[in-house]
C-alpha cells in the first residue's frame, strides 16, 4: 500500500476541539475574517451525550446535540471551517505553529486548545510520560528519522498501527512491533503479509508492563506467554488514541498536578501565541462559562495575529 503524501495548509487560527470552547473560538475567529480551522477529531463533545440542557442562556430547555448543532452552524455560517482530523503531533513553540495530523501538516498564526479535559493519563504505562520526547513518541511520520538505524518497538492493534510499522522500517528503524493489548494482530491480512515479508520482529499478544528509562529511554518491559521480558530498545511509537495531556507536555505547556492546561486570565498559556479555554483548564465546567472563555480565548488569538504584522 503507497503511503498518502500529507496536505499542507496554512489558516490564521487553529482551534483544537469541537465543543462549546472551541465551536465559540471558531464563530470569533470566523466572524472577524480571518482563516479558521476546528479540529475536531474522534473525541466527542459531552454535548454529545444527548442529555437536556436548562442553564444555558436563551433557552429554558434544549437538548444536548441540539445546541451542540447550533454551535457548529454558527461556526460554519460564518466561515470556519470543520475537520474531523485527530492531532497526532504539534511544536507550538514556532511562529507558525505546525499541527499534524495523519493527513495533514497545518500551519497555523495562533491556536486555541479546547480539547475538554486531558484524556488519557490513566491510560499510561508506568514510565511513559517521563520518557515523552526522549523515546517515547506518538508519531511514525514525525519522529521515525530520529530513530533511523536504531531498535524500537511499535505498539498498537489497528490497520493504522501496522501502517506505521511499515512506515518505520521504511525508515530503516529497526523497528519490532507488539499489538499490545495481549491479542493476536487484529488488522488486515494484506498488512500483516507484508511485515512477515520485511521479516519484521511480531511479539505476538505482547503487553507492555512498563517502560524503563532515567534521562533516555533504555528498554520495554514486556508480558509474554513465557512470562516477562526486557526488550532493549532506543524508540517506543505509541499507535493508539493520543493522550492530549502527552501531546501538551511534549510541546512544553505548563500543566499542573490535575493534568490542567495553566492559563492566565487572558486564557494565554505560557506558550506565545497559545491559548486555552473550556474543561482544558479545569474552570467552570459549565458551557457557559467554557463559551466565554472560548470567545475570550479567540479575542486574545486576534490580538496576537495583529501583532505579528
Amino acid at each position: 500500500m503507497k503511503q498518502s503524501k500529507l496536505i499542507e495548509k496554512r489558516v490564521d487560527v487553529a482551534v483544537i476541539g469541537a465543543g462549546p470552547a472551541g465551536l465559540t473560538a471558531a464563530i470569533y475567529a470566523a466572524r472577524a475574517g480571518v482563516k479558521t480551522l476546528v479540529l475536531e477529531g474522534k473525541s466527542a463533545s459531552k454535548l454529545d451525550l444527548d442529555y437536556k440542557v436548562e442553564n444555558f442562556p436563551g433557552f429554558i430547555s434544549i437538548n444536548s446535540r441540539d445546541l451542540l448543532t447550533k454551535f457548529r452552524e454558527h461556526a460554519q455560517h460564518f466561515g470556519a471551517e470543520i475537520s474531523e482530523n485527530d492531532v497526532i503531533d504539534v511544536n507550538l513553540s514556532l511562529d507558525p505553529k505546525y499541527l499534524l495530523t495523519k493527513r495533514m501538516m497545518l500551519q497555523a498564526g495562533a491556536v486555541v486548545l479546547a480539547t475538554g479535559r486531558p484524556a488519557g493519563g490513566k491510560h499510561q504505562l508506568p514510565g511513559e510520560a517521563p520518557l515523552i520526547g526522549k523515546g517515547v513518541s506518538y508519531c511514525a511520520t514525525c519522529d521515525g528519522p530520529f530513530f533511523r538505524g536504531k531498535k524500537a518497538l511499535a505498539v498498537g492493534n489497528t490497520d493504522e498501527a501496522a501502517q506505521d510499522v511499515l512506515t518505520l522500517d521504511q525508515m530503516g528503524v529497526k523497528v519490532e512491533w507488539v499489538t499490545g493489548d495481549g491479542r493476536e494482530p487484529q488488522v488486515a491480512e494484506e498488512l500483516q503479509q507484508q511485515i512477515r515479508e520485511k521479516a519484521i520482529p511480531v511479539h505476538s499478544r505482547g503487553v507492555i508492563k512498563r517502560i524503563v528509562g532515567e534521562e533516555r529511554l533504555e528498554a520495554v518491559i514486556l508480558d509474554l506467554d513465557e512470562g516477562e521480558q526486557r526488550l532493549p530498545v532506543e524508540g517506543v511509537f505509541m499507535f493508539r488514541d493520543v493522550s492530549f495531556s502527552a501531546l501538551y507536555q511534549k510541546a512544553g505547556l505548563e500543566i499542573d498536578a490535575r493534568r490542567c492546561v495553566l492559563i492566565n486570565p487572558a486564557q494565554s498559556t505560557n506558550l506565545a501565541g497559545v491559548y486555552a479555554a473550556g474543561d482544558i483548564s479545569c474552570g467552570g465546567k459549565q458551557i457557559v462559562t467554557a463559551a466565554g472563555e472560548g470567545a475570550r480565548a479567540a479575542m486574545e488569538a486576534l490580538k496576537y495575529l495583529r501583532s505579528l504584522e
